[in-house]
C-alpha cells in the first residue's frame, strides 16, 4: 500500500516501477462520528479492505474528550470497521463512549451508539464488515431502534415491490434477509424470510415474507436478551440478493417491555406527530405521546436547560393541553420535550441492565416542540376543532389503515355519561365485515377519557373490521381497514 497524494483516489499500491498509482477513484463519503470516553488517548480505529489487511483509512490517538467526526471517502466496495482501545477496556474510562458510521445521506451503516463495552476491539464478528454503496431496503419505522422486543414478536420489514411480484412466482428464492449483529463482535446471524413460509404469520400474501418472528429457529443461533444488537434487511428476488440497508438498533428486553419508554409522536404520517413540531400556545393545541398499553398517567416534562427553565404536566391521557397557567411556555422558545407513562403502579424507566446496554434513564427520548404564535396554524398545529377548547367527543382510531402495528383508540365521552352510570368500564368488541366478533375485551375509563394502544396481531385476516366501545347505555363505533 501506498499514498499517491490524490485525495479521491483510495487503494493505492505500489507498481512495478515503483510508482504509486492504480488506486480505485474514491466515490462513497462517510462519516465516523465517535464519542469518546475520559481515555481518549487510547482509542483508534482503521477501515480495512474486507478480507485482507490493506487500512484504506485511519485515525486517532484521539485528543478530546467529546463527539469527533472523521469524513472518509471510500470507493465502492466491501469493508471493516475496527475500532481498538489500547487499554484494553473500550471506550468505558469515566463514561460510557461508542460511535456510528453513517453514509454521506446520513443513513446508518453501523450503529454502536453508547455501547462502548468492547475491550481492545470493536469489529463485526466473522469479517462482517459492511459495503457501500448501500442498499434501499429497511425496516419499517415502528421496528426501528425499538429497544424492548420480546421473544415471540415479529420485527417487520418495509415492502419492496420487487420482492411482493415474485410471490406466486419464486416463493421459496424470493423474501427479505434480517441480519442481528453485536457492533462489538460475537453474536452475528441471519435470517431469511421467504414467500413460502408462514413463519407462524397469516395471512399469506405478498407481504408476509416481510414478518420475521424474534428467535422462531435454531435454539443455537437464538439472539440474547439484554445486549445491544445492529440489524439490517434486504430483498431477495429470485436468489438474487439486494445490498443491506441502513443499520437500526434492537434490543430484546422483556422488563422494559412491561414497562415501555415513551415519547412525543414521532412516527411519520400519524395524524398525532408531535416530534419536532411546531405549536400556538393556547386552548385547543396539544401535543401527543406515543400511547403505553396499560398506562393510567403520563407525565410531560418541556425544559430549557441554558435558561433554567423545567415545568412537568401530568395527564390520566397520553396527550396534554399547551393551556396551563404557572410556568407557560412562551413565544419563539424551542423546548426539549420528554415523557414517561406510568403503569403497574410505577413510572416507566430505562433499566440499568447490563454494561453493554444504554445508560439509564428515569424519562423517554428527547423532542423538540417550537412555540410560534404567529402565524396561525404555524407548522403542524392542532388535530382537533380549534374552535373548541375541549376535546370534540367521539371515537377515533389509528393509523387506518393499519398495516398490523398497534391500534390507537380514542374515545371522548360527551358530558353527562359518568354521572350517569356506575361502571368506570367500557366493554370494546372489534367485529370484521360479516358481523363475526374478532376481539373482545373490558377497559376502564377514567375523566371522561379512553386512551389506549390495542394489539392487533392477533387479528389474522386483512379486511374492514367496526370497533365497538359500550359505556353504559352510550354505544361509539368506529371503522378501520387492517392492510398487512
Amino acid at each position: 500500500p501506498c499514498d499517491d497524494g490524490d485525495q479521491n483516489t483510495t487503494n493505492s499500491v505500489l507498481q512495478g516501477d515503483c510508482s504509486c498509482g492504480g488506486g480505485a477513484v474514491c466515490t462513497e463519503d462517510l462519516d465516523l462520528v465517535i464519542a469518546t470516553d475520559a481515555g481518549v488517548d487510547e482509542t483508534t480505529w482503521e477501515i480495512v479492505r474486507r478480507g485482507t489487511t490493506l487500512v484504506v483509512a485511519s485515525g486517532g490517538p484521539l485528543s478530546a474528550n467529546a463527539q469527533l467526526t472523521a469524513d472518509i471517502c471510500l470507493s465502492a466496495g466491501c469493508y471493516e470497521l475496527r475500532v481498538m482501545d489500547a487499554a484494553g477496556d473500550g471506550m468505558t474510562s469515566g463514561t460510557l463512549g461508542g460511535y456510528v458510521l453513517r453514509d454521506e445521506n446520513g443513513a446508518r451503516i453501523i450503529d454502536n451508539t453508547a455501547n462502548g463495552t468492547f475491550g481492545s476491539l470493536s469489529s463485526i464478528a466473522n469479517n462482517g464488515g459492511f459495503c457501500v454503496p448501500m442498499g434501499t431496503d429497511k425496516l419499517i419505522y415502528t421496528s426501528c431502534d425499538k429497544l424492548d422486543w420480546v421473544v415471540g414478536n415479529y420485527i417487520v420489514a418495509a415492502t419492496n415491490p420487487a420482492v411482493s411480484a415474485q410471490f406466486g412466482v419464486t416463493n421459496t428464492t424470493s423474501g427479505y434477509e434480517f441480519w442481528f449483529f453485536n457492533p462489538n463482535g460475537g453474536y452475528s446471524f441471519r435470517r431469511f424470510r421467504d414467500h413460502a413460509t408462514s413463519d407462524g404469520f397469516s395471512p399469506n400474501n405478498a407481504t408476509r415474507a416481510c414478518h420475521a418472528k424474534i428467535n422462531n429457529w435454531s435454539a443455537i443461533d437464538q439472539i440474547p436478551a439484554n445486549m445491544l444488537m445492529n440489524v439490517r434487511v434486504r430483498g431477495r428476488v429470485a436468489g438474487v440478493n439486494n445490498e443491506w440497508g441502513p443499520a437500526c438498533r434492537f434490543k430484546i428486553d422483556p422488563i422494559q417491555a412491561a414497562c415501555p419508554l415513551t415519547k412525543l409522536m414521532d412516527i411519520p404520517g400519524n395524524p398525532y406527530l408531535s416530534c419536532g413540531a411546531t405549536r400556538i400556545w393556547g386552548n385547543g393545541n396539544y401535543v401527543y405521546a406515543r400511547p403505553v398499553t396499560g398506562a393510567t398517567q403520563y407525565q410531560f416534562r418541556f425544559r430549557i436547560d441554558a435558561e433554567g427553565f423545567l415545568a412537568v404536566r401530568t395527564t390520566s391521557s397520553y396527550f396534554v393541553q399547551l393551556n396551563w397557567v404557572s410556568s407557560p411556555l412562551l413565544d419563539g422558545k424551542t423546548y426539549q420535550v420528554e415523557v414517561r407513562a406510568f403503569k403497574n403502579g410505577a413510572w416507566c424507566v430505562g433499566n440499568a441492565g447490563p454494561v453493554s446496554g444504554p445508560p439509564f434513564t428515569p424519562w423517554g427520548e428527547v423532542c423538540d416542540l417550537t412555540i410560534d404564535n404567529t402565524p396561525i396554524n404555524a407548522g403542524h398545529q392542532n388535530l382537533l376543532d380549534q374552535e373548541n377548547t375541549t376535546l370534540a367527543s367521539g371515537l377515533s382510531v389509528y393509523p387506518n389503515p393499519n398495516r398490523g402495528e398497534q391500534l390507537y383508540l380514542n374515545l371522548v365521552l360527551p358530558n353527562g355519561i359518568m354521572e350517569s352510570t356506575t361502571s368506570h368500564t367500557a366493554s370494546l368488541a372489534i367485529f370484521d365485515a360479516t358481523g363475526k366478533l374478532a376481539m373482545a375485551t373490558t377497559l376502564p375509563i377514567k375523566d371522561d377519557l379512553l386512551n389506549i394502544a390495542l394489539d392487533v396481531e392477533p387479528i389474522e385476516t386483512n379486511g374492514l373490521y367496526i370497533v365497538s366501545i359500550v359505556v353504559g347505555d352510550e354505544r361509539f363505533t368506529a371503522r378501520f381497514v387492517i392492510e398487512r
